[in-house]
């Protein structure tokens, strides 16, 4: 199931929120959801961008382009 942009922040503020029950070993999977939605954001992504298809597409967050904006 492919997350929006605004989830995966809702996803990361949760992990962070919660590491001391769920242990440390969510801290680096909160830290990439975190950065996959700021560089998209800052990308040009809106909130409701879905994250996995761009994933799939480009491979790496930080090869997906830029939106150029007429």
């Amino acid at each position: 199931m492919s997350v929006t942009i605004l989830e995966a922040l809702e996803n990361a503020n949760y992990n962070l929120n919660n590491i001391n029950v769920l242990g440390m070993a969510l801290l680096p999977l909160a830290k990439e959801q975190l950065n996959n939605a700021v560089v998209l954001l800052e990308k040009g992504y809106g909130l409701y961008d879905k994250v996995e298809p761009l994933l799939e597409k480009y491979g790496d967050v930080e090869n997906v382009p830029e939106i150029k904006y007429k």
